[in-house]
């Protein structure tokens, strides 16, 4: 900006003196037709009271093209620590979950290498799909896609689960975060109650709500309430993600209610 200043400095009175320049020489060739030449004094003069009213027209536009051009500087480094700090949330949520199925499938391999070879094709889909999540938003039809993913490695690790889904006509084509409900299913799986053979439940229902989609995860919850680090902390970063792409235009509750935990996420549709 100072070196505009600079440059400015010498070109304003430059240009200011072409016009007056002309007049003069055109003046001493036709005086007939433009009057007397000018005298020097009065043709400097002339030039720096122009110049004066001119720099500080030259010194507002620097002004204010710089800062546009800071704002517009401030708005991609924010954007880019905005994007950085959603990968960091999002790797934040892998490492305890992949510990857990190779742990499973480790142990598994000894009962059964065929089971075990099915939860390992089972695991490389859905890191391979993780992987391959570079955009933050996908479609909803996307996002279910993955969940699949997810609850049929739950089933060669874990064994028996129930999981229904209804989702709302014409929602699936909806704008969702990638790989947002995969922390809320984790949660409901790791500390729902089971039934008493064993097998899991897990609802899943998306409907449209005025201006947004609203996402249900529901699971049965133990009678006597349990204190889990583990679950706060999901619920936690999937708040944060959403606090970044969102602001304050969404909604994320959990709370039990008759033996039933229900988490409900509500996001503004593009």
């Amino acid at each position: 900006m100072i070196a505009l200043l600079l440059i400015g400095g010498g070109i304003i009175p430059l240009l200011t003196s072409l016009v007056p320049a002309m007049q003069a020489i055109a003046s001493t060739i036709l005086p007939s037709l433009l009057g007397e030449t000018q005298s020097p004094a009065l043709l400097a003069r002339r030039i720096l009271v122009t110049s004066l009213f001119a720099v500080p027209t030259y010194v507002a536009v620097i002004a204010v093209g710089q800062t546009m051009v800071w704002a517009d500087r401030a708005r991609r480094q924010e954007a880019q620590s905005a994007r950085s700090e959603l990968r960091a949330l999002r790797a934040e949520l892998s490492p305890h979950f992949l510990m857990n199925a190779l742990g499973s499938i480790a142990q598994m391999a000894h009962a059964s290498a065929d089971r075990a070879e099915a939860a390992l094709s089972a695991l490389a889909d859905v890191l391979r799909s993780g992987l391959a999540a570079e955009d933050e938003l996908h479609m909803l039809a996307d996002e279910l896609g993955t969940v699949d993913e997810h609850l049929l490695l739950y089933r060669e690790l874990n064994g028996r689960l129930d999981y229904r889904r209804e989702v709302g006509d014409g929602l699936w084509q909806r704008q969702v975060p990638s790989r947002i409900l995969i922390p809320l299913v984790e949660n409901a799986l790791t500390h729902g109650d089971p039934l008493p053979d064993g097998t899991r439940q897990l609802e899943i229902s998306v409907t449209a709500v005025p201006n947004a989609t609203r996402i249900q995860i529901i699971n049965p919850s133990p009678l006597a309430p349990q204190i889990s680090n583990g679950l706060g902390s999901g619920l936690d970063q999937v708040r944060q993600r959403l606090a970044i792409l969102y602001q304050n235009r969404f909604r994320l509750t959990a709370a039990g209610d008759g033996g039933r935990f229900y988490v409900v996420l509500e996001m503004p549709h593009a």
